[in-house]
């Protein structure tokens, strides 16, 4: 049975080989859970008119304008998870890619204004209670991995005129873009314009308000480069 699975699991991680202290009874509670998550999946893609690929779809998740949502195969989308085609663009979540529980990833939240698009690239794995927005368009490269509560913000409102409030001045949007091979920890919140290199690694907690070059570690509030990756 644990062959069975692994080879299954390796669809997504071609790396992954099961702990030798996982029992059989585990495999079992294991099996059950991603069956039903696989049905789910696939009773998704059949109801909204899509063809059929694996996907692991968790309980409570939810989506807006369909026909502007593209997910690859072997994606997982864990438990709580809202994804919103609202925009100009597609949302699209490339292969063996993984959402983590009761994140959000929102193209536009207004339809007066849309969006640009989100990009998620091919074997992406994003932590729990993440926040995406695509307002002035998201990219992610292939590779990368994102821990727990990270946040994108491809949008600055705009408060200049001291004689309107700051909510009916409008906004500033630029595109955010975050390299392949990269590794973002916890928290880490990215801020409109921003272009990360791949191959970079970002600290937990840094709140990133400009570019940085690819082969970086990268750290602080506000961010700056601490030293390259291969020093």
């Amino acid at each position: 049975m644990k062959i069975i699975f692994q080879s299954i699991i390796r669809r997504r991680n071609p790396a992954f080989t099961f702990d030798e202290n996982i029992s059989s009874r585990t495999l079992f509670n294991l099996a059950i859970s991603k069956s039903f998550d696989l049905l789910r999946g696939v009773l998704f893609q059949v109801f909204h008119f899509k063809k059929p690929k694996p996907l692991f779809l968790g309980r409570r998740v939810t989506t807006f304008n369909n026909h502007h949502i593209n997910i690859g195969k072997w994606v997982k989308i864990d438990t709580g998870v809202y994804l919103s085609g609202l925009g100009r663009g597609k949302l699209i979540i490339g292969d063996s890619s993984g959402i983590g529980a009761y994140s959000q990833l929102i193209i536009s939240t207004s339809f007066n204004n849309l969006g640009a698009f989100i990009h998620i690239g091919k074997r992406v794995g994003i932590g729990q209670f993440a926040s995406i927005g695509g307002s002035g368009g998201v990219s992610i490269g292939n590779n990368t991995i994102i821990g727990q509560y990270f946040s994108c913000h491809p949008e600055n409102h705009n408060y200049s005129d001291p004689n309107k409030l700051i909510k009916d001045q409008g906004t500033t949007r630029a595109k955010i873009t975050i390299g392949e091979n990269c590794w973002i920890g916890a928290k880490v919140t990215i801020l409109a314009g921003v272009s990360i290199g791949d191959n970079s690694i970002i600290a937990a907690g840094a709140v990133v308000n400009k570019s940085m070059p690819a082969n970086s570690i990268i750290a602080g509030v506000p961010a700056r480069v601490i030293k390259g990756i291969y020093e």
